[in-house]
């Protein structure tokens, strides 16, 4: 595996997570901020065994493709119940009433999650002076299993995740959030090489 800075790393998730809280502060007319993430960076056959600990039952996804000087799969994940409720914070109770994630509630996280992963996939691209570019997000209520097999790394060589866990917090109230990122190697070397150039 590449050798990577993890505490540049980890600010650079930071720092796009930060920018994330505050467009969807704006965007909500709600004061959102968001824990300093925790990271884990492994290789992709890994990553099922570490979700299992974190993650329960069905989950909410919202899922971009990224390509350019490093390319792979970005996933926001949320247990769909707390999903719901993030929603339904978000919304002041218009959206993912009775813990459902309907219609409207997947509208609102389908602009959670493009804004999350925009903001981070962005800052990737600014922060490391790399050229990135990303699909339109899509949205998906499916089991961990499936979330992992539709993972879209076109890569024959070895292939990483880093996992970055954090909290949304509205008011008084936090609802659990992880982001995956799925890599192949080469992708990781050159984030791992800018972070040394820039990430200081």
């Amino acid at each position: 595996m590449p050798i990577v800075d993890m505490d540049a790393l980890t600010e650079l998730f930071n720092v796009g997570l930060h920018r994330a809280a505050a467009s969807l502060s704006e965007v909500t007319s709600q004061r959102i901020v968001v824990d300093l993430p925790k990271l884990w960076l492994l290789p992709i056959r890994d990553i099922e065994v570490r979700l299992r600990e974190l993650l329960a039952g069905e989950l909410a996804t919202v899922h971009q493709v990224f390509s350019g000087a490093v390319a792979g799969d970005a996933v926001l994940l949320i247990e769909q119940d707390k999903a719901a409720s993030l929603t339904n914070l978000m919304t002041d109770g218009d959206a993912g009433q009775g813990g459902r994630l309907d219609e409207s509630a997947r509208e609102v996280l389908a602009e959670v999650g493009n804004i999350v992963l925009g903001a981070c996939l962005s800052g990737f691209g600014d922060m490391l002076h790399l050229k990135v570019t990303f699909s339109v997000p899509s949205i998906h209520v499916d089991s961990l299993g499936a979330v992992l097999q539709a993972l879209a790394v076109e890569s024959n060589e070895d292939q990483f995740a880093v996992i970055a866990a954090t909290r949304f917090r509205l008011s008084d109230r936090a609802v659990e959030g992880y982001l995956l990122i799925a890599v192949g190697a080469q992708s990781l070397e050159r984030i791992s090489s800018a972070l040394t150039l820039h990430g200081g």
